[in-house]
Formats: structure tokens, sequence, C-alpha cells
């Protein structure tokens, strides 16, 4: 169990869980049901069509980086590398259900393996689809897309460099890139399709918790989890900043340890994370989140949420681009953005959990 969990736990269990609702159980039991049925229509399920969609353009232009591999068509690539990371990013903060039976987190985001890469890269084996699947998820998905579409250190000469080289090595680059993007949209269709009415509905299934639901025998196993994701999702933020800034190394800044460095889309990452813990908040729409079910017996508590949030935004505004810098030359605001996520975990973890009777679960979770 690690430090951040032990903290956590310290802090809850001398917490008493309340009932259902403290307006009323028939209330309480109608924002519920209104709060999953548009988690799942009007938030996740078009966030991972979304994502589908961006997840086929990357495809697309990887398949043009392959055939003519050039400034343009990599400067493509790298754009549409950007654009999908954008609904993934708010999605990581709600991947419940099928991206959990799919294990789509791991196919899709695993952090690199720089040398398992290169290994594939220098092997014989023949780069199809459907040996590109079979990987280890360190070898796949869009952060081994991120090492070979990008290098912050060397440029992006030294990048088209190695896409361009002469016989196999920038034959081999090029295969292995358009087939990590084919595998990406295919993952990315898998789950979309998990969710469509006309696919596995598991939108259908958040929404029925506990009348009609497989998943969910109760509606509160699947506020539980709903929440329980928005957590874990916090913590594995914090930590995106926590480990670069060295709070596991003694204080010694690790640029290293920064999750998209090659890219410099951290701050976008992290971003795209609070999109998706504001979405979550607030509904689609503003006011069918979880807020207006902590509002109905709680005016307060989903206040300092809401000043939670408008900090942790702020606070990332605040850091001056790229991460890597900022980490050497401005690290008083990173720190401010970790310590953001901190006390919007705290207050999760603490009083949201205590509010809504939720069963808080742990797991020991580094954010890889």
């Amino acid at each position: 169990m690690n430090v951040i969990v032990r903290r956590l736990l310290a802090a809850t269990v001398v917490l008493p869980l309340v009932a259902l609702s403290g307006c009323g159980e028939a209330q309480g039991t109608t924002l519920r049901t209104a709060f999953l049925k548009s988690l799942g229509e009007d938030t996740i399920l078009p966030a991972y069509r979304d994502f589908d969609t961006r997840s086929a353009a990357l495809a697309t232009a990887l398949d043009a980086l392959d055939a003519t591999p050039t400034e343009a068509t990599l400067t493509q690539a790298q754009t549409a590398w950007r654009a999908v990371r954008e609904p993934w990013g708010m999605l990581a903060v709600m991947s419940i259900g099928p991206s959990e039976n799919l294990r789509t987190v791991s196919a899709v985001d695993q952090v690199s393996s720089p040398s398992g890469i290169d290994s594939v890269l220098t092997g014989t084996t023949k780069l199809t689809v459907e040996n590109v699947e079979q990987l280890g998820t360190n070898r796949k998905g869009m952060m081994a897309l991120e090492y070979l579409l990008f290098d912050a250190k060397e440029g992006q000469a030294a990048v088209l460099a190695r896409f361009t080289a002469e016989g196999e090595p920038g034959t081999r680059r090029r295969a292995y890139a358009r087939a990590l993007g084919e595998v990406l949209h295919d993952d990315a269709t898998a789950v979309r399709t998990a969710w469509e009415p006309d696919g596995g509905d598991f939108v259908s299934r958040l929404a029925n918790a506990g009348v009609s639901s497989i998943r969910y025998a109760t509606q509160k196993d699947a506020v539980d989890e709903v929440v329980n994701r928005l957590i874990s999702s916090v913590e594995v933020a914090e930590l995106k900043l926590s480990k670069p800034l060295g709070y596991e190394t003694g204080g010694t800044v690790r640029p290293d340890e920064e999750r998209s460095r090659r890219s410099d889309n951290s701050l976008a990452d992290l971003r795209a994370n609070v999109v998706g813990m504001e979405r979550l908040w607030f509904g689609a729409d503003g006011k069918s989140g979880l807020s207006g079910i902590v509002a109905s017996t709680n005016k307060k508590l989903d206040g300092t949420v809401r000043a939670d949030l408008s900090r942790l935004r702020g606070a990332l505004e605040a850091i001056p681009p790229p991460l890597r810098t900022a980490l050497l030359e401005n690290r008083e605001s990173v720190e401010a953005a970790r310590a953001a996520f901190s006390t919007l975990r705290a207050t999760l973890a603490t009083e949201v959990v205590s509010n809504l009777g939720v069963t808080l679960k742990f797991n020991d979770n580094d954010g890889d």
C-alpha cells in the first residue's frame, strides 16, 4: 500500500458513511438515476465516439507517413496523435465497465519501454497488425507511438531522419507506426461498441443500475465504481507531477519521470484529465453531475469541490510550458498544481465519499 493510500485510509476510516441520501430515499434515487443516465448517454458515449473518430484519423495519418515520409506527413501524424489524447484524457477519469473488461487503459496508454520498442525495431518479425497486436502493452498504444513520433530533445529533423533511413531501419519504423495506429483504432472501436445501444449497450446497464442492470445490482454499486474511479484518476494525475518533482527520490527533480516528455504533451494531458473531472462533477449540461446529488444534502461541500476544481485548473494554466522546463526553472508552479490535485483528492476521498455513502476501495496504483 503506497503512502498516498495510507494517508487517505487514515483520513477516511473515522468518517461515518451516510445513508443513500440525506434528502429522502426517493429523491436520492431520482438524482442518482438522472446522473447515471446522463453520465453514460451525454458524457461517456460521446467521448468514446470522439476517441474512435480521432483514432481513425490518426491511423490514416500514419498510413500517409508510411507511404510518403516527409516533414508534412510527420507533422500531420503528430497533430493527429495530440488530438487523440484530448478525449482519452477525459475518458481516463471515467474508465469503468467495458474499459476494465477489455483492459483498454493498459492497451492504449501504458508507459512505454524504449528498450522494448527498440528491440521490435531491430527484430525480424514482420510488423503486421496481427503481430503488433500480440506485443506487450509497453510496446504498443499511444505512448509507443509517442516514442516513435516525437523527440523533444533532438528535434523534428532527427525524428524524420529515423523514418526516412535507408533500407530496413526506416521501413520497419514506418510499418511499426502504421500498425500501432491500426491497433489503437481497433481498441477504440471495441470499447466504443461496447457502450453503443446497438452494440454491448453498456450505456443502458449504467442507466438501469439497481433495476435491470447485469453489471450493477444496486445504484450504490454504480455510484461506488464511478466515484472510486474519479478518486483514483486524481491520484494518478497527482503522481504525474509528484514523480518528476522527486517526491519518491528525496526531492531531486526527475524530468525523466515526466509521462509525455518526448512530445511535451504532459500539461495538455493533465488539462484533459481535469476536463473529465469537471464533466463528472457538473455533468454535460452543467447540472446533472455528482454536484447535484451532493448539493441536495450539503451545498457547502459542493462549493468546496467546485473551488478545488477551479484552483486546480488555474494552477495548471499557471505552469509555463513545457513541463520539463518548468520542473527546473519554475518548480513552484508545478508544486502548486500538485498540491491542488492533492487537495481535491482529499476532499473527494473523505467528505464526498462520506456524503454519498460510497464504499472506498484502495489499489496500489502508481499511475502506470
